[in-house]
């Protein structure tokens, strides 16, 4: 299948990373980043001062007993970091100069579907594969219907997933030929049309699909949606990016947990010139991304792209799903008449300003933090619909979201999206509505009322 969106928005933001990957140094420390995993109670297995490799258990999630998270480097754990209510948010590893993995042997070719399921529990793989509806880690007591592979990337300062897989060829086919022994039904690769990545345009075993046009052209929901639509909140599907094939492709190759990354740095804060595409490590440090790139002014860092990124600080960490660093300027100043001013400068999805009426600029438009208006109550539902490809009615699903009408807000496709699905939503909200976090809150609660 051709999947064409049309609905969308390609953000034409400043200090877009370009050229070939380049290697970055050895990190001095990494870390395990659990905070995208804040509605799951941790038992931790290790203690600050002890030796790890690389593939270690170092916490396991105790509503899953045997689903583990593992270590992303070689060490000595120096720091176990927690947040509000004692939530685990990071275990920091200081890398050692020889680093060792934790070795789980491989898989023979005729291995059964529960001899993967008990290797992929032990060995970290299962918070790699999410699982819809609710967007939960993958359950191994649940068989999914169909699996679901994106290997095409629109969001902005993302690398591509050809960057990723390329000299992994091997491990992605690996992963695919074992994704398909833990579904009844087809696994789904999606990926750009037009590329000429060999590991996808010759993939075997899968059913392939092309995707073209705008963001949110690269996002599993939309893939679901128009191949194979989610109807029920038991009809369970897996998703995957190719980063999280390659993780299971050579667990299943090598019985080692895969820990290469391609990391697009970009935005605003970044000198000119020192953006670009990064050879790295999952977990890989903050501090060390920032050391003589960033301007000289007031900066927020976000793990993650501009649009779904997280804010974090310079002794944070790359995110757990995360392929990209960004830079972009505080904004601290409120100009003066803003709303009389045409915004030559300024960038529009919805012609507001003169800018919205002619090309952007080469090098993007200038964005900062700031948000142009506060909170406020909705006024126009028709504008959402301009960035949603799928047919969800944006405002009417928030507010039976926010309302606690979990009925109405699956009549409404609450079961096919996730928060991120409303990033473009809440970019171009003329009421700065918060759509994503709503959306992930309600997802949590209606997850916990149907027992997931």
């Amino acid at each position: 299948m051709k999947i064409v969106v049309k609905k969308g928005l390609d953000i034409p933001i400043e200090g877009k990373p370009t050229g070939i990957p380049q290697d970055l140094p050895k990190p001095r420390q990494i870390a395990l980043n659990l905070d995208p995993f804040d509605t799951t109670r941790f038992k931790v297995h290790v203690k600050a001062g002890e030796s790890v490799k690389i593939g270690q258990p170092l916490v396991e999630s105790k509503s899953l007993p045997g689903q583990m998270f593992v270590s992303p480097a070689g060490g000595v754990v120096s720091e176990i970091r927690r947040g509000l209510k004692r939530r685990l948010l990071d275990i920091v590893i200081d890398v050692n100069s020889d680093e060792a993995y934790e070795e789980f042997g491989k898989l023979s070719a005729d291995a059964s579907r529960e001899e993967i399921l008990d290797l992929f529990m032990r060995a970290g793989v299962f918070p790699h594969i999410r699982m819809r509806p609710f967007d939960l880690v993958a359950d191994p007591k649940i068989t999914p219907r169909a699996i679901f592979v994106r290997a095409i990337e629109t969001l902005p300062f993302v690398p591509s997933a050809e960057m990723q897989v390329e000299g992994h060829e091997a491990y992605f086919q690996a992963g695919l030929d074992t994704l398909k022994k833990l579904t009844t039904g087809e696994v789904h690769l999606v990926y750009k049309e037009g590329s000429t990545c060999s590991a996808f345009t010759e993939a075997q075993g899968v059913e392939k699909h092309t995707a073209v046009g705008p963001h949110p052209a690269g996002t599993s929901s939309v893939h679901i949606h128009k191949i194979a639509p989610i109807t029920r909140p038991d009809d369970f599907v897996w998703t995957l990016s190719a980063v999280d094939v390659l993780t299971v492709g050579k667990m299943v190759l090598e019985g080692r947990y895969f820990t290469d990354r391609i990391l697009g740095v970009g935005g605003g804060g970044i000198v000119e010139r020192r953006t670009g595409f990064f050879r790295a490590r999952a977990g890989f440090p903050v501090s060390e991304l920032i050391t003589d790139r960033i301007t000289n002014q007031l900066l927020r860092f976000i793990t993650g792209d501009p649009l779904t990124g997280t804010k974090v600080d310079v002794q944070d960490f790359i995110g757990f799903y995360q392929t990209a660093f960004t830079v972009i300027p505080e904004n601290t100043k409120r100009q003066f008449l803003h709303f009389f001013r045409p915004g030559f400068n300024k960038y529009t999805a919805t012609k507001a300003y003169f800018t919205g009426h002619v090309k952007p600029p080469k090098k993007g438009f200038a964005f900062t933090t700031n948000q142009h208006g506060e909170d406020r109550a909705f006024i126009d539902g028709a504008v959402y619909e301009r960035v949603m490809p799928m047919r969800i009615p944006t405002m009417h699903l928030v507010k039976a979201i926010i309302s606690e009408d979990f009925e109405l807000a699956e009549w409404l496709g609450l079961l096919e999206v996730t928060g991120d699905d409303f990033a473009l939503s809440t970019f171009i909200c003329p009421s700065k509505i918060e759509m994503i976090q709503i959306v992930k809150e309600g997802l949590h609660s209606y997850s916990k009322e149907m027992g997931h």
